[in-house]
């Protein structure tokens, strides 16, 4: 893949305004190849409940749309009310829009990490690299195995959805920032809500842009992210969809504090303990080691996994689990504080911040589900290509004229002058 950008990098085609258009077409044309064999893909689980046996998406008027938009997920609901006019319960019709609404997202992915490489404190260090960069990353996303089910499954449109209207928010609150015109941020906001009347998790949002803001956009200016502060209540305020329509203390609910139990996957045995906080936050240490496991190593995968309970912390896999987590954590904020790394620590925190509504201590009937790696994936995938990029890039001997600035006694003017000159080196390649 390296070679192959390195070829397109030596054509003006590369630098063209066409460039992004062939992006799209080789992203669009791999997508649906690896999803081919999914268009008659039948109904199950939620699909029955939320599509086939729905009358409420059936008939579209007045009622039944106002009874939508006043529920939970109405962007969901309307879109299936949409897709029901148009195909009936023909799978094929319902297969197009999600493999669709995927391909456009991988459009924002590529776009968002090429946004993010170029802007001004990163674009001289990324200056050649940001495209191919961008579309690595994009098609990681657009094709990689642990996204079958979030395409596949026909009511993980939720996830499609709300990652469709995240990512733009972070895209218009970007050029806003950079722009200074306030319409981008009410555009953000606008996505922001749609976002949120898609999926619950999109609360994560402002935490997201804030990060996002600080690290990269402000440089760690922190007055300069609180500039902007009547933004942030802007994006707080797009809550509302979520929390007029979610309690997490409703009595028998699927999601919550007084959640039923879950049923024993052994058929006619007992039903297993209801989840408690403590435990689903011990168990989930361990669920988001399988999802990094399934991200490098996407084998034995399943929709519908019967994933162990942990009861203690002082299991042993459960320790093992906290003190990576640990260690991952511990590791990236050590990058930025020490090395000055932006995009590495950046991308582990999108990807422990988007996870954190699923897999915390707000206990969820299903403790694991592979969809919901849909928009974790990203950030992952932004700190794999920008180490990856890192490492040949230290291979190839790329650094060497930074570390001779860091490292070289002052020759000409002197040792005092060398370490100033390799002072503002290291502050111009430091944001990695």
């Amino acid at each position: 893949f390296r070679m192959i950008a390195a070829e397109a990098k030596k054509h003006a085609f590369y630098d063209s305004k066409y460039f992004t258009l062939a992006v799209f077409g080789l992203i669009t044309v791999i997508t649906i190849i690896a999803n081919s064999n999914t268009f008659t893909a039948s109904f199950h689980f939620d699909d029955i409940p939320a599509i086939t046996d729905n009358a409420t998406i059936k008939q579209v008027s007045a009622e039944n749309i106002f009874k939508i938009i006043s529920g939970a997920r109405p962007v969901v609901y309307l879109s299936i009310m949409l897709n029901y006019q148009l195909s009936g319960l023909n799978v094929v019709g319902w297969h197009i829009f999600n493999i669709g609404t995927h391909i456009a997202n991988s459009f924002l992915v590529y776009l968002f990490i090429l946004r993010t490489l170029t802007v001004p404190a990163l674009k001289t260090r990324y200056a050649g690299q940001a495209k191919w960069m961008a579309l690595f990353c994009a098609l990681l996303f657009a094709v990689h195995p642990i996204q079958t089910e979030t395409v596949t499954y026909i009511i993980s449109r939720s996830e499609l959805l709300a990652t469709f209207f995240y990512l733009g928010a972070l895209l218009l609150f970007s050029s806003g920032a950079q722009t200074g015109k306030g319409r981008y941020y009410w555009a953000a906001f606008f996505s922001a809500v749609l976002a949120m009347g898609s999926k619950e998790w999109a609360v994560t949002l402002p935490a997201v842009i804030l990060l996002y803001d600080y690290l990269i956009l402000s440089e760690g200016n922190f007055r300069t992210v609180l500039s902007r502060w009547w933004v942030y209540i802007l994006l707080v305020l797009s809550w509302w969809p979520v929390l007029r329509t979610m309690n997490l203390f409703a009595q028998n609910s699927s999601i919550g504090f007084n959640m039923r139990a879950p049923s024993s996957a052994a058929s006619g045995a007992a039903p297993r303990k209801a989840l408690t906080p403590w435990t689903y936050l011990l168990t989930s240490l361990n669920v988001i080691w399988t999802y990094i496991r399934l991200l490098f190593l996407p084998i034995n995968q399943n929709i519908d996994y019967d994933y162990p309970v942990a009861k203690t912390l002082l299991e042993f896999r459960t320790l093992l689990s906290f003190a990576g987590h640990l260690a991952v954590i511990g590791g990236s904020f050590w990058l930025f504080w020490k090395k000055r790394w932006a995009l590495v620590p950046f991308g582990v925190a999108w990807f422990y911040i988007t996870l954190s509504p699923v897999q915390s201590f707000v206990p969820l009937l299903d403790v694991i589900f592979e969809h919901r790696l849909y928009l974790p994936s990203i950030g992952f995938f932004l700190a794999f290509v920008v180490m990856y990029e890192k490492l040949f890039a230290r291979l190839e001997g790329r650094d060497v004229s930074v570390n001779a600035a860091v490292n070289a006694p002052g020759k000409a003017s002197g040792k005092a002058s060398g370490k100033a000159s390799g002072k503002a080196s290291r502050k111009k390649a430091g944001k990695r």
